[in-house]
C-alpha cells in the first residue's frame, strides 16, 4: 500500500479476489488527540440537550444513605374457623401445614396401621422378642375385609388387608395400648422379655417421632389435690403419652380443630400480633388451598385474639440503590441501550391504560425510585415507624408514609377504611412437593336437568390408595334387560320413569333455606340407583369430602351455598404435601384445596322417557 507522500505510479488491475481498505494511521507517538474525541461545534450539542430537556431538574440530590427504623411484630396467635377457640400458634412449622392439615379422623388409614406394626415386629425381633408377634396379631388385627364399598370393589385394597390380617398388628391400636400402660398385660409378655421389650418399645416410639413427656404436674393436677390429701387416697394417674391426638408420621391439628368449612369448600382462619402498641389480627375467610400469602388475609379491627405483646425494633442504615430491571432505558443521554427491549415500539389500544402506564413509568419515571433492602423475621407484621434519606448535599429528609389509595402491599380491611399499615411476611413454605391427588370431586350445574352434580372421581381408599371411581362404576354397572324372544307378545316400546346416571354422580338438589327462603342452597339427595339384586340403593357418595357422618354413623345434611358451585364449576381436591422448614425439619400434611371447574356437566338425566324395547 503506497502512502500520501508517494506517487501513484501504477493503477491495480481491478479484481474480485483484491480490495483497498482505508485505515486511519496517525504520525504522531502522542495518541492524546485521537481519544480526546473534540468536536466543531459545541454549541450545537447543547442546543440538542435543551431540546431534549437535559437541563431540566429540581435543585435536589441523590439519596446516599437511609435510616429505616422498623418494628416486627411476631404472629402468635391462631384460630381455626369463626367459632373455635384461639390457642398459640406453632413455631417453626409452615402456616400451609398448620391451617391445611386434616384431622386424624379423616387423614389416617389402615396402610399407617401397618407399616407401624411391622415395625413393632422388627424392632421385637431384634430385640429377641420375635415369639410375640402372634400374640399382637391376634390382639390388635387389622381387619380383612375393606370397611368400605368402593374399597371393596378395588382388587389392590382387598389383596392387601388379605396378605396384612393375622400377620400384622394394627400400629394405632398398640400405640394406645403403649399409652395407656396395657401393652405389657394385653400381650402377655414373660418377665425374662420385659428388659427387651421396653426397649424395643422406647425404639419404636422414637422411630414414631413421639416427643418426650412434659417435665411437671399434668394438667389439672391441682384440681385433684383434695383427693390426694384425703386419708388413704392414692396419687391419681399420670393422663397417657402419647396423648390421644397424636398422630405418627404426618402432622395432624389438635384440640383446635381444623381450619376447612365444608359447606363453603374453603379454608377459614386468623392469626394475631402484638406489638406492644395495639393488638393485630388479620384473617383469611376465603383462603382456597393453594400456596398462601399476604394478599389472602384481611385486617379486622377491634377483633382481638388476646396476642400478647411480642416485637423486635429493626433499626438499620443502608444504602438506598436505583431500581433496575431487564431492558430498563438508560438514564443517560449518550449511553448504549440493551437493544432487546424496545419501549418505544409498544402499542396501546384506547383502552390499554395499564400498559400506557408501565411504558410511561418505564420512559419517564424508571431513575425516580431507590431499593432499600431490609431483613425480617418470617412470621411477622412489620410497621415502618421511621425512615430518614441523606442526600449527596448532606440535607436529610423524612419520608412519609404513603397515602391509603397508593399504598401497595397491605393487608386490605374487612371493613371500609381499615386497611392496615404494616407488611405481612407469613411463615409459608417457598416449595412444596405434592402427591397425585388421592381424592378428587367435581362439581358442576347441570341446566338440562335442572340439578348440581358432585362427580367423584377419584376417591381415598381404606389404605389410602386413590381409587378410580369412573373406572370403578363402568365395571359395576347395572346391565341392559335380557332380549325378549322374538314370538313374545310384548309391546314394542317400554316406558321409564327416569333414566340411570353413573353411581359416582351424586346428585345436588337447590332449595330454600329454612329460616332465609331468599337464600338458595344445594343440598344431597341421596339417588335411588336400581340394581339387579334387590332394592335400590340410596347413592350418598364415598368420598371423604362428601361424607358427613357424626360418630353414631348417621347421614347429615351436605347442603352448599348456590353462590359456592358456579357456571364454571370446582374440583375439590386432596393431596399429601410435604415440605422443609428453615431448620431443616420436614412436615408431611394431607391437605385440602379448591380449584376451578371445566364447566357445565351433562349427565343425561331424563325424565318419562319411552325407549325401544
Amino acid at each position: 500500500m503506497t502512502t500520501v507522500e508517494e506517487k501513484l505510479t501504477a493503477t491495480d488491475t481491478p479484481s474480485v479476489t483484491t480490495w483497498t481498505r482505508l485505515e486511519p494511521r496517525t504520525r504522531r507517538a502522542n495518541l492524546a488527540p485521537a481519544v480526546d474525541a473534540r468536536v466543531a461545534d459545541p454549541l450545537w450539542l447543547l442546543a440538542r440537550q435543551w431540546q431534549l430537556g437535559e437541563f431540566t431538574g429540581e435543585d435536589a440530590g441523590s439519596p446516599v444513605s437511609a435510616r429505616v427504623h422498623a418494628r416486627a411484630a411476631r404472629f402468635t396467635r391462631y384460630q381455626p374457623g369463626p367459632y373455635a377457640g384461639a390457642v398459640r400458634l406453632p413455631t417453626g412449622v409452615p402456616w400451609e401445614a398448620v391451617v391445611e392439615r386434616e384431622p386424624a379422623a379423616t387423614a389416617g388409614d389402615l396402610r399407617f396401621a401397618v407399616e407401624s406394626g411391622q415395625q413393632l415386629l422388627r424392632l421385637l425381633a431384634a430385640a429377641g422378642a420375635g415369639e410375640l408377634a402372634p400374640r399382637l396379631c391376634d390382639r390388635y388385627p387389622v381387619p380383612a375385609t375393606p370397611p368400605d364399598a368402593a374399597s371393596a370393589a378395588d382388587p389392590e385394597t382387598v389383596g392387601y388387608l388379605r396378605i396384612a390380617a393375622g400377620r400384622v398388628p394394627h400400629g394405632d391400636l398398640a400405640l394406645r395400648a403403649c399409652a395407656e400402660g396395657r401393652f405389657v398385660t394385653e400381650a402377655q409378655v414373660p418377665a425374662a422379655l420385659l428388659t427387651a421389650v421396653n426397649g424395643a418399645i422406647t425404639e419404636w416410639l422414637t422411630w414414631l417421632g413421639v416427643p418426650p413427656r412434659p417435665a411437671g404436674p399434668p394438667p389439672g393436677y391441682l384440681l385433684q389435690l383434695p383427693a390426694v390429701l384425703a386419708p388413704g387416697a392414692s396419687r391419681p394417674a399420670a393422663p397417657p403419652w402419647p396423648p390421644a391426638d397424636f398422630t405418627p408420621l404426618f402432622s395432624t391439628p389438635g384440640l383446635e380443630g381444623s381450619a376447612w368449612r365444608r359447606e363453603r369448600m374453603e379454608h377459614d382462619f386468623a392469626v394475631g400480633a402484638h406489638d406492644g402498641e395495639d393488638e393485630l389480627v388479620l384473617t383469611a375467610h376465603e383462603y382456597d388451598g393453594d400456596r398462601l400469602d399476604w394478599y389472602h388475609f384481611d385486617h379486622e379491627p377491634g377483633s382481638t385474639l388476646e396476642a400478647r405483646a411480642g416485637f423486635e425494633d429493626v433499626v438499620k442504615v443502608l444504602l438506598p440503590t436505583p431500581v433496575a430491571y431487564a431492558g430498563m432505558p438508560s438514564t443517560r443521554f449518550w449511553e448504549l441501550e440493551d437493544s432487546r427491549v424496545n419501549l418505544a415500539g409498544i402499542g396501546a389500544g384506547v383502552g390499554d391504560l395499564a400498559r400506557m402506564f408501565l411504558v410511561e413509568y418505564g420512559l419517564v419515571y424508571a431513575n425516580d425510585h431507590f431499593l432499600v433492602p431490609l431483613e425480617l423475621p418470617v412470621g411477622s407484621a412489620t410497621r415502618i415507624r421511621s425512615l430518614i434519606v441523606t442526600d449527596t448535599f448532606g440535607v436529610q429528609t423524612v419520608v412519609p408514609a404513603a397515602a391509603e389509595s397508593t399504598a401497595l402491599f397491605r393487608p386490605a380491611g374487612a371493613v371500609v377504611g381499615g386497611r392496615a399499615d404494616v407488611l405481612v411476611l407469613p411463615a409459608t413454605a417457598a416449595v412444596t412437593l405434592d402427591s397425585a391427588p388421592v381424592e378428587e370431586v367435581r362439581l358442576g350445574r347441570d341446566e338440562t336437568a335442572n340439578l348440581a352434580w358432585a362427580v367423584e372421581r377419584t376417591v381415598t381408599g381404606a389404605t389410602g390408595r386413590p381409587i378410580d371411581r369412573n373406572a370403578q362404576v363402568g365395571r359395576a354397572a347395572v346391565p341392559d334387560r335380557p332380549p325378549v324372544p322374538t314370538d313374545a307378545d310384548v309391546p314394542d316400546l317400554s316406558y321409564a320413569f327416569a333414566t340411570t346416571v353413573p353411581e359416582n354422580w351424586v346428585p345436588l338438589l337447590p332449595g330454600p333455606t329454612e329460616d332465609r327462603p331468599d337464600v338458595v342452597r344445594l343440598r344431597r339427595v341421596p339417588l335411588q340407583q336400581p340394581s339387579r339384586d334387590g332394592e335400590p340403593v340410596a347413592v350418598t357418595g364415598h368420598s371423604r369430602l362428601l361424607d358427613w357422618r357424626e360418630r353414631d354413623g348417621r347421614l347429615v345434611e351436605l347442603a352448599f351455598p348456590e353462590e359456592e358451585v358456579p357456571r364454571a364449576g370446582s374440583r375439590v381436591l386432596r393431596r399429601w404435601q410435604l415440605a422443609r422448614w428453615a431448620d431443616g425439619s420436614v412436615h408431611l400434611w394431607l391437605g385440602r384445596s379448591r380449584q376451578v371447574g371445566a364447566g357445565e356437566l351433562s349427565s343425561g338425566l331424563r325424565y318419562d322417557t319411552v325407549q325401544p324395547r
